[in-house]
């Protein structure tokens, strides 16, 4: 049986990573500091950043590592000599630290391609994964229910500049299914692999989120400080079999609507 170690782990995509995996019969173990995670799997409650809290992890047990909170080099200074070489270690970062992108996302792009030389430079067995935009159901930053309260409750939506800048958006259970087949892929490949959905206007993505409204009017008004997606343009070549943006947002409409809206606080 294979024995995983998620680091995070407790909410949206380590969440919904641990649940699937625990469904397929695999052992996971989660560390985070809020102690909680998916039924069936061991907590070890702690703060990455405290060595003494890192203590508490045997290391040397896992098949795989998958680190979902991994932000600073200080961070990976602190389990760098504590990873075996040959585990398999996925580190999740972001497509903001594409070259082409990561000026427009300042610290955090930055300081997420900073890990990634660090992982480049180290000896471990590692594998890099760079989502987009992710949405699905569970989201603790819900664009797709952001955009879909106001628009049922005739609220202004933000938009930054004109709305026009294109996006990339990809649904979590398609991140999910990729740090899964990572996750029981030991070999070294030192992939870097960019989980991307479609592209599409920011503008036409609230109209098509509108689309599966029961009732209700976009109203948009440009605001540049509040507005929840950038200006700038996130736009990503896409070749591999992910959710279509309608077929998933199809989905997210009748969970929104059975469960999600009340989940969220928001009225319906």
């Amino acid at each position: 049986m294979e024995n995983v170690l998620i680091i995070g782990g407790n909410r949206f995509v380590g969440k919904a990573l641990s649940e699937r995996l625990l469904h397929n019969g695999i052992q996971v173990d989660v560390f985070n500091r809020s102690g909680t995670s998916s039924d069936g799997a061991k907590v070890i409650q702690g703060d990455r950043n405290k060595p003494e809290d890192l203590e508490k992890i045997d290391f040397t047990k896992y098949d795989c590592i998958v680190d979902m909170c991994l932000f600073f080099e200080s961070q990976f200074d602190l389990i760098e000599h504590l990873i075996p070489s040959e585990t398999n270690y996925i580190f999740v970062s972001s497509a903001a630290a594409n070259s082409n992108y990561s000026e427009h996302y300042g610290d955090y792009g930055h300081d997420k391609k900073q890990v990634e030389r660090r992982l480049q430079d180290s000896k471990l067995n590692y594998k890099i994964v760079r989502p987009s935009f992710i949405v699905g159901q569970g989201n603790y930053r819900p664009i797709l229910s952001y955009y879909m309260n106001k628009i049922i409750n005739r609220e202004h939506i933000e938009i930054g500049g004109n709305g026009q800048n294109n996006i990339n958006i990809v649904f979590v259970q398609d991140v999910v299914k990729h740090l899964e087949r990572l996750a029981t892929t030991p070999e070294r490949t030192y992939e870097i692999i960019e989980l991307v959905g479609d592209n599409i206007q920011i503008i036409d993505l609230i109209y098509k989120v509108n689309e599966y409204s029961r009732e209700g009017e976009v109203l948009l008004v440009q605001d540049d400080e509040n507005a929840i997606l950038p200006k700038n343009d996130f736009i990503f070549e896409t070749n591999w079999d992910y959710t279509k943006l309608d077929e998933g947002l199809k989905d997210y409409a009748e969970w929104y609507y059975k469960e999600g809206a009340k989940g969220y606080g928001y009225n319906i």
